[in-house]
């Protein structure tokens, strides 16, 4: 008897082996295949959270191309060098807001020229002889104000009086992607 107890252990356990090692095949399969289905979401959302990033920025750059009759470099550039002064005189929570509502804005910014070296020092001279000058100094400011941008958009080959062409565009795309408040955000630094 102890023979066929033996012989019956010896299938059972066998069984019982085997049933484990098909078991633990099908468990690490499923949890392969569990890992893998969770890679693959994390790498989607990845490319999807990028490509949206880009989104704006470039959806931006794409309509001021078709609207304007200029290339896509330009549209960047400009809007670029616009993006560049609102981020200069805007408060950091402003900006984050602008940056939230329209991503990709930093390409944007990166897109535009250097301001010239004439350009910034010309204009840091103009700051010094504005003190005392009164109500001219608000006059010589307004100027003041868009000099870096002019310089950009002559680099980028593009007429100074085509600034006035991109803000209100650039205004009605903002509105689009951020509503009322970002647009305003825009509006006190550009008006």
């Amino acid at each position: 008897m102890t023979f066929k107890i033996s012989k019956m252990t010896t299938a059972l356990s066998m069984a019982i082996f085997w049933g484990i090692v098909l078991f633990s095949g099908v468990v690490f399969a499923e949890t392969s295949e569990t890992v893998k289905a969770i890679e693959n979401i994390a790498t989607e959302e990845a490319i999807s959270s990028s490509a949206t990033t880009t989104a704006g920025a470039m959806d931006l750059a794409d309509t001021l191309s078709s609207q304007l009759g200029i290339t896509k470099d330009q549209a960047a550039g400009g809007a670029g060098a616009l993006f560049n002064m609102a981020k200069d005189k805007l408060s950091g929570d402003d900006y984050a807001q602008l940056a939230n509502a329209i991503p990709g804005i930093g390409e944007l910014i990166e897109a535009a020229p250097a301001v010239s070296t004439a350009t910034a020092e010309t204009t840091d001279k103009v700051t010094g002889v504005t003190q005392g000058l009164g109500s001219l100094t608000k006059t010589i400011e307004g100027a003041k104000k868009y000099a870096d941008v002019y310089d950009q958009f002559k680099q980028l080959g593009l007429d100074t009086d085509m600034v006035s062409q991109f803000v209100p565009k650039i205004l009605s795309f903002s509105e689009s992607a951020g509503g009322e408040t970002v647009m305003n955000i825009l509006k006190s630094v550009w008006h």
